[in-house]
């Protein structure tokens, strides 16, 4: 069910109004089955999916926990649990491009068995013919809360939780509406804090939720829709634009995601926070920055922190000496890049994002870096956010290309890059530029990105008239600039 919709609007003044009516046991059993319904209206047969995934976790973390268990078993349980929300993400998310890779090695003829069309045709006693789902379909969310679910299993293994005895509540934690199909990624310890001592839903509290609702809806109707437009359009002509059209393009794109899904999990905080749950911030302007560390310190910190956690710092983090850090940065990264996507495209993304962070660490140890954050002053800190934004906009192209008719991502991505760096004949062009308006735009976005990181929703909620304010300039930007159709929330790919 998409936030941006009627059904959602409904379904959202029923949760709220009954799931405040509700207390204790039941409002957990009412916002769980609530949680269901949210996701099966659009994704009726993977319901069974996240059933599973939630009940090996439940009864793995259980099995970790009990004291009665040795190392060897403690460890062979939580690997139960991390092999099988692998599998369930790796057959879904990769098995053509498995599949693909296997047969172009070997020289093989393998195809990928579609095991979803096979159960619902049984269900309908049809034979197998592939009438439900020519394709393996991506389940929603999928990618976020096996991450969620497993993150549980290894901190009760890490022992820095205990594991929850509850089925209703491991549940919730699971399946919980606000953030299930697009996160944020919510860590066990934030979650069941609130839900045990649930925060007292007074009237700041609720202007702060209906603040960042507002603010959300405003970055996805206003900002990310209406940048769309031109993103769209560039990417499926570059061939025939100049460097500097196709350079606003890719930076748009970056813009546009940034809002998008910003938007979305804004609007999942403030919805959460209605329910007495307090989550932590996703995004802190993470566009408005001097280097590409900073960036992702502030960007989809939940899926940041969780890679560094769980991937980065296990693999022994920068503890082994120059190579292994460098090493366990390529690794931590290329698995960001496949988290993504299973194309090759998304690994080119993920590698170059190691990339940028290895160059970056290495000259944030020379003496010439600090003697420029010393006496550079302004000068060197607008340099450094603006070569950091032309870097991130390389990704950004090896991010959004997608395969067509006309050629495969990887083919769209080299044939942009190559525009961008003046390498076509059309690049070379400048006797127009046909994004002038969206060129402007993107400037705002930094201005206004700028001005407001300075500030925060949060300590906003200490005067009451700054929140009136900023939910009356959201209402009259969306109502004013907003788009009349919206778009699907980008992240729900994931």
């Amino acid at each position: 069910m998409q936030f941006n919709s009627v059904h959602f609007l409904i379904f959202f003044f029923v949760s709220i109004i009954l799931g405040n009516v509700f207390k204790k046991t039941w409002q957990k059993v009412f916002l769980l089955l609530a949680s269901v319904y949210f996701y099966t209206y659009t994704n009726t047969y993977f319901i069974a999916l996240l059933i599973l995934s939630t009940v090996i976790d439940y009864f793995a973390s259980i099995a970790i926990d009990n004291e009665t268990r040795t190392e060897r078993q403690r460890k062979f349980f939580l690997f139960i649990s991390v092999f099988f929300n692998l599998l369930i993400l790796g057959y879904f998310k990769y098995a053509y491009l498995t599949t693909d890779i296997i047969n172009t090695l070997f020289d093989a003829h393998l195809k990928t068995f579609n095991v979803v069309s096979y159960f619902v045709n049984l269900l309908h006693l049809k034979p197998y013919n592939l009438s439900v789902y020519e394709k393996i379909i991506l389940p929603v969310g999928i990618s976020f809360y096996t991450f969620q679910s497993m993150s549980y299993t290894i901190d009760v293994y890490r022992k820095q939780i205990k594991a929850r005895r509850s089925f209703v509540d491991f549940s919730l934690y699971v399946a919980f509406f606000p953030q299930l199909v697009a996160g944020p990624i919510v860590r066990a310890t934030t979650f069941f804090r609130d839900l045990d001592f649930r925060l007292s839903v007074v009237n700041e509290d609720i202007q702060i939720a209906i603040t960042r609702i507002l603010i959300g809806f405003m970055r996805k109707l206003v900002f990310a829709d209406n940048l769309g437009v031109v993103v769209n359009y560039t990417f499926a002509n570059y061939q025939n634009m100049n460097a500097l059209e196709v350079w606003t393009g890719a930076i748009a794109f970056g813009w546009q995601i940034y809002f998008d899904f910003a938007g979305y999990t804004d609007i999942a905080i403030g919805i959460a926070r209605l329910f007495g749950f307090k989550f932590d911030a996703n995004f802190n302007f993470p566009m408005t920055i001097t280097n590409i560390t900073e960036h992702w310190s502030k960007w989809h910190i939940s899926f940041s922190t969780w890679i560094r956690d769980y991937i980065f710092i296990p693999l022994g983090g920068s503890r082994g000496g120059t190579f292994i850090t460098y090493r366990n940065i390529f690794i931590t990264w290329l698995f960001g890049g496949v988290w993504h996507g299973a194309d090759y495209h998304y690994i080119a993304w993920g590698l170059w994002q190691a990339v940028m962070l290895s160059i970056h660490r290495v000259y944030s140890q020379t003496s010439i870096r600090n003697l420029l954050n010393e006496k550079g002053g302004f000068i060197y800190k607008t340099f450094s956010g603006v070569f950091t934004i032309f870097c991130l906009a390389f990704g950004f192209v090896m991010f959004r290309a997608q395969t067509t008719p006309t050629g495969t991502a990887m083919e769209h991505t080299v044939g942009m890059i190559k525009s961008m760096l003046l390498l076509t004949e059309n690049s070379r062009r400048l006797d127009s530029y046909s994004n002038y308006d969206y060129g402007i735009l993107l400037i705002i976005c930094f201005v206004a990105s700028l001005i407001f990181s300075k500030r925060n929703v949060e300590s906003m909620g200490n005067n009451g008239n700054k929140l009136l304010y900023a939910n009356i300039a959201a209402f009259f930007l969306i109502l004013i600039f907003g788009v009349t159709e919206s778009q699907t929330f980008m992240y729900f790919v994931f």
